[in-house]
This record gives C-alpha cells, structure tokens and sequence, in this order.
C-alpha cells in the first residue's frame, strides 16, 4: 500500500469514527478490529497536515510607529496582530516570542 493509500484510508477510518456517533476511540476501535494507539496516532498526524499552512513566498507586514521612543532601552516595544496586542521588554526570550507570533499569525484573521 502506498503513503497516499494509507493516508486515505486512515482519513476514511477517522471519519466513519467522527460520524459514527460513538463517543469513545477505544471502543469505537474495538467494534471494527483497529489499533486505538495507531488511530489516535493518525488522528494526531492528519490534524497536524490540516492546520499547518503551506509557506509560498514571503509576507512582509507593515510597521507603524505611532509615537517616537524617548529612551529606547526602558520603552517596550509593542508588536500588534490583528486584534492581540504583544509588548516586548528588554530582556525579553527570543524564542518564545517567536512561537507566539507564529500561533498567532496562524490563526488570526
């Protein structure tokens, strides 16, 4: 079976689960003679492949200063997406910075 056979049936596996009305992985599992562990294993990689949004060029965003920083080593710096407002102090950890724009570019609109 090839990567894309297997991927296709475990899509149809999941989604006879989701619309089976059964609460429960395991039991529904059990009913049709399938692994839990490898269920929930593609249950996990299938959403991953689903949220993960494909990078096809680079997207610049704009930059607006609304007022000039007077002491730029004590001024936050205020990163804003969409609705969600970041303020970045000095001393701040680079990559948890990163991870919070990249959730956040995600998902919001």
């Amino acid at each position: 079976m090839s990567p894309d056979e297997r991927k296709q049936l475990w899509q149809q596996r999941i989604q006879s689960y989701r619309s089976s009305g059964e609460s429960s992985v395991k039991a529904w599992c059990k009913q049709n003679q399938i692994g839990h562990q490898s269920m929930y294993k593609w249950m996990k990689r299938l959403e991953i492949e689903e949220t993960e949004t494909p990078r096809t060029s680079t997207q610049w965003l704009s930059v607006e200063v609304s007022h000039p920083l007077d002491d730029e080593k004590s001024s936050p710096l205020i990163v804003n997406i969409g609705e969600f407002s970041i303020e970045v102090k000095e001393g701040f950890n680079p990559l948890l910075f990163n991870e919070v724009v990249q959730v956040l570019k995600t998902h919001v609109k």
